[in-house]
């Protein structure tokens, strides 16, 4: 975990973030980038069933 601008934030490769949704329905997986250095992000989205 680390704390950009005052938000605690995780990163997790996708296969983690397949395993950490299970219970969920996974609606979407988005890959981006972010900052000056570009960064691979991934925006999940989730609903619970």
């Amino acid at each position: 975990m680390y704390e950009v601008g005052g938000f605690i934030v995780n990163f997790f490769d996708r296969v983690k973030v397949e395993r950490e949704s299970q219970g969920y329905d996974l609606l979407s997986v988005d890959e981006f980038e972010e900052g000056g250095m570009p960064r691979r992000l991934f925006r999940v989205t989730l609903r619970k069933p």
